[in-house]
């Protein structure tokens, strides 16, 4: 955006933290839940079957629900530029975690 452009006015002014704002590196997540929250860790996984969790988000599940949706249309609009993402993963024995 230039200086000649107005902002959007739909979009909120988020505040991020400088040591967050560098952000964390994940390439596994673990989702877990209880009636009143959802649980999702982003792990890093190391050499050697070392598992470090970078992050850990609670949320309620109406959140959790518009995050999967928002999640899911993100990747389709990505799906649409770049073309399909191959995750290699099928099957029921991956529902609830990520890698």
């Amino acid at each position: 955006m230039n200086r000649d452009d107005k902002p959007d006015e739909s979009a909120a002014l988020i505040h991020i933290d400088s040591e967050l704002e560098k952000g964390a590196y994940c390439n596994a997540a673990n989702i877990a839940h209880s009636p009143t929250e959802f649980i999702l860790d982003f792990i890093m996984v190391l050499p050697g079957d070392r598992k470090k969790v970078v992050s850990r988000i609670l949320t309620s599940p109406a959140h959790a629900k518009q995050l999967a949706a928002a999640l899911m249309r993100n990747v389709e609009k990505y799906e649409n530029t770049y073309g399909e993402v191959n995750t290699g993963m099928k099957g029921p024995e991956f529902e609830g975690t990520v890698n």
